[in-house]
């Protein structure tokens, strides 16, 4: 294994770590609907940390400007949305739904998980830090970008497919009542996650 694809696998691992509202979204998709829902909105994530990724290596310098004079609208909106939904589950009736492996579904929840992961543009400041630790600029061939590219999806999907089958197990084990306690709880958890991004961004933009 080259030693980019290994710099690509610990960033796709890191990033894909499963403690943002993002993240917990595709936990409670997962354990309300099945691992397979879950996996797909989390795939859509790696996507576009593989998309950011590419965009680090390429063109940082150009688009720096472009993220921080955007990065506190999108957080702001991906936290306000994110907040609406998890009020609705919060104040509506768990459904806990047979488990379903259907084309269509899969595809919405993908796109979901693209949605949802490009609204935090800040993903690329994160990912310039960890490229920098890792001393990824240090190679700018064209195998180099593939190899890290290809570590980051590896490492992403990886990681994803451990966690949902982790908390899939949730499912199995537990009944009913007890699942809709635990997804109840994941929801507050998201939505308190996300009213804090919605505040600290509002505080930045203002200034105080």
């Amino acid at each position: 294994m080259g030693i980019s694809i290994l710099k690509g696998i610990i960033t796709g691992i890191i990033l894909s770590l499963p403690f943002g509202p993002v993240g917990i979204y595709c936990i409670e998709l997962t354990m309300a609907e099945g691992r397979w829902k879950g996996y797909m909105a989390a795939m859509g994530m790696v996507t576009i940390d593989v998309l950011y990724s590419l965009i680090s290596l390429l063109f940082i310098s150009k688009v720096e400007e472009i993220i921080k004079k955007y990065e506190y609208f999108f957080t702001f909106i991906i936290g306000l949305f994110l907040m609406y939904i998890a009020f609705k589950k919060i104040t509506s009736k768990i459904e806990i739904k047979e488990v379903k492996v259907e084309i269509k579904n899969m595809i919405q929840n993908y796109f979901t998980g693209i949605i949802f992961a490009l609204a935090n543009i800040s993903s690329i400041i994160i990912i310039t830090i960890i490229f920098t630790a890792l001393k990824v600029y240090n190679d700018d061939s064209s195998t180099h970008i593939y190899e890290t590219l290809l570590g980051v999806f590896l490492g992403g999907s990886g990681l994803w497919f451990i966690t949902v089958r982790i908390f899939a197990g949730f499912r199995k084990n537990l009944n009913k009542k007890r699942m809709s306690k635990l997804i109840k709880g994941v929801n507050i958890l998201l939505f308190s996650i996300s009213f804090f991004m919605v505040i600290k961004t509002l505080v930045k933009f203002i200034g105080f």
